[in-house]
């Protein structure tokens, strides 16, 4: 099995002969109305349907009409957690638009679709959000307004894709503001097999994966697929309140399709075989004995979730080659803004220049290279919005790669009224938005604003708490997710009041208390991140932090309760005591902790992917220009870049257009510690 993309994600399956009736108790719905919305997740089966544009003849169009002809009677559902219930109601009743009101308020419910593309032997699934059912008894069909959700409609699809034995997996919507996302596992086959309990079986996933998907409940419009490994270790944290409901749906060996709800707890993966295997117990009544399932697609509902990956096997990236300067990048159009995601710097990070001059055959594809190094997550640390930046994004997602996006240091010192004409500019498709400009970029994990909070002086330090409140709620305003968490990285020491006995002015914490209790911020302190810049000893960070016998993390978070992101920690090789353990140490300590807490650690960036390039010296002299994995060595190509390179005229750029440099990239000392605490 593979994923491949046709109009949202869609799973590649094997083919499914026939459908059948699936299993449910009938019964009435009795949905909740007025402010307490239903928790029911709504399943509904069709032997045939369609998908057709709202524009004929504009496949691209995001708006669609969904068919499905044939449809069984009732609309089975069962409760998303922590309820226990299911039951089934008829089509009509489910169409009904009162019942719908009640059901979903004023928010469209998402849904995932199931189905066969008719004339092919897979089975796909794509993510919509429906709006305006319709039931219609003489034809025996039930209609949606859909649209699709982030994503792209293939240009090339046809005016009407025509489908059979499909499921439509409605999800309840979201309560209490709070997002939350609902999971999907496939597998090659899926048996229950008896255990000493009454109605509890042992239910094993043969050949799972290796992928797992999640998309959010509404209003959220986010979906993403993550190596099934990710998702294990999170269980106790994504439904650490009560175990998941799931509906499990898949072909018996007869040919008939047969959906089962259960309860899921015990889960276990073993990577090697792509074995999955839970504790289930089974929701309601079946039709007949329990049997295996072929293709099966495991259902689960809601749980909190992170865009960041589990590992978060980070580094800071900014490796511009030889001849550059942030002293002078503001000299020249290709370094200004020290901006390294920008589309005309990816003979850089990819394999294409996006210049008049191509890169080859020197393209240094430093992505690729991250992800052969068994990185997962990307700082990054300028942005100038007026470049456009979604090839690097397109890229790094590619890769399954995340990246934490910047405001650079210039924006604070603006002011509101630069921000309110700067700021909405970070929402479109060539900075952090997705390509319809609706949610956020999927590749993008969290955002940072400035570098370093406490460095630049009190009336700095007010400006950054101030813009950082003005992003959020521009982000409100657009209606993006709220799951990408904003953070601003600050320097390793105490501030103001001396450490004193028993830890109470840690190092970094007068700062995040400014953050956080700010009028202006204290109100987003669930969308906030901490993010220390530190060269501690693994000890220090996870054991015992200035002879407390507690570690700075655990302490940390115990104080503020906010996760944190290590935005730089590393070490210099230019210091007398450096090693190489160190380093891994550092890493490794935080990887093992974030494994066991993930709720209060998102990840490491290593400090970083290559030498400061104006720092680095060959005998590691220079403190700052020692820190990197790679050294820049031998210049490979230089492009000298044009007008025509450029989509805006930049008076401030008095050196002209410039030179990009690719040069090679060499291992440090720094390199083997990091893979292998990465491997």
């Amino acid at each position: 099995m593979k994923i491949n993309r046709f109009a949202m994600w869609f799973i590649a399956l094997a083919s499914c002969v026939m459908l059948s009736s699936c299993g449910g108790d009938d019964g009435v719905d009795a949905s909740n109305t007025g402010e307490n919305f239903s928790t029911r997740v709504h399943v509904l089966a069709s032997a045939s349907g369609s998908l057709t544009p709202a524009e004929p003849g504009n496949a691209a169009n995001s708006s669609w009409t969904l068919t499905l002809n044939n449809p069984e009677p009732s609309a089975l559902w069962y409760t998303d957690r922590p309820n226990r219930d299911v039951g089934a109601m008829p089509l009509k009743d489910y169409a009904d638009a009162t019942f719908w009101r009640s059901a979903y308020g004023s928010v469209n419910p998402n849904a995932t679709v199931l189905f066969q593309p008719t004339g092919t032997t897979d089975l796909n699934a794509v993510y919509l959000s429906l709006s305006t059912p319709s039931y219609n008894q003489q034809s025996n069909t039930i209609t949606f307004q859909a649209k699709f959700l982030n994503g792209d409609i293939n240009q090339a699809a046809p005016a009407t894709v025509a489908f059979t034995n499909a499921t439509l997996n409605v999800l309840n919507n979201a309560t209490d503001d709070k997002p939350v996302s609902s999971y999907m596992q496939y597998a090659d086959q899926a048996v229950f097999q008896p255990t000493a309990v009454v109605n509890q079986y042992k239910l094993v996933l043969s050949n799972a994966g290796p992928e797992m998907i999640w998309v959010d409940n509404a209003p959220g419009q986010y979906s993403d697929s993550r190596p099934m490994s990710y998702f294990f270790p999170q269980w106790p944290y994504v439904f650490k309140d009560s175990p998941p409901n799931a509906a499990l749906v898949g072909t018996t060996p007869s040919g008939s399709l047969k959906l089962y709800f259960v309860t899921l707890t015990d889960p276990e993966y073993d990577q090697p075989s792509g074995r999955v295997s839970y504790t289930a117990t089974l929701l309601g009544q079946t039709s007949g004995a329990l049997e295996m399932l072929n293709d099966p697609v495991l259902s689960i509902d809601s749980g909190v979730f992170s865009r960041f990956p589990l590992p978060g096997k980070g580094t800071g990236y900014q490796a511009f080659g030889q001849g550059y300067d942030p002293s002078s990048a503001n000299d020249t159009y290709i370094y200004f803004g020290s901006d390294i995601a920008r589309k005309q710097v990816g003979s850089l990070w990819g394999t294409q220049s996006y210049l008049s001059q191509s890169c080859e055959p020197n393209c240094r594809n430093d992505l690729k290279i991250m992800k052969d190094d068994g990185i997962n997550l990307i700082r990054l640390y300028d942005w100038d919005p007026r470049n456009d930046h979604s090839q690097f994004l397109d890229y790094a997602n590619s890769l399954n790669i995340k990246v934490v996006v910047p405001i650079s240091n210039w924006l604070p010192t603006q002011g509101s009224n630069v921000w309110d004409e700067q700021v909405p500019g970070y929402f479109s498709s060539r900075n952090f938005g997705n390509k319809a400009g609706t949610d956020w970029h999927p590749a993008i994990a969290g955002v940072i604003i400035s570098n370093e909070l406490d460095a630049n002086g009190g009336q700095y330090y007010d400006n950054v708490i101030g813009l950082v409140a003005r992003f959020i709620q521009e982000a409100d305003k657009k209606g993006f997710n709220k799951t990408v968490p904003v953070g601003v990285p600050v320097t390793f020491v105490p501030q103001g009041a001396p450490l004193a006995p028993g830890g109470q002015n840690m190092p970094a914490w007068s700062q995040f208390n400014r953050l956080l209790t700010d009028p202006r911020t204290a109100q987003y302190k669930d969308r906030l991140m901490l993010c220390p810049n530190t060269y501690n000893s693994k000890d220090y960070l996870f054991t015992n932090a200035e002879g407390t016998g507690e570690g700075w993390v655990p302490l940390t978070y115990k104080k503020f309760g906010v996760p944190i992101l290590f935005t730089e920690i590393g070490y210099s090789r230019a210091k007398p005591d450096y090693t190489p353990q160190f380093v891994q140490d550092q890493l490794q300590g935080v990887l093992e902790y974030q494994k066991a807490n993930p709720q209060q650690v998102l990840g490491a960036m290593h400090f970083q992917f290559d030498d400061k390039v104006w720092k680095q010296t060959p005998d590691d002299s220079d403190t700052e220009g020692a820190f990197g994995m790679y050294h820049h060595g031998a210049i490979l190509k230089q492009i000298t870049t044009v007008q025509g390179d450029y989509e805006y005229y930049n008076n401030d750029a008095k050196g002209g257009y410039g030179i990009l440099t690719i040069d090679k990239l060499e291992q440090t000392r720094t390199y083997a510690p990091v893979i292998e605490a990465y491997k």
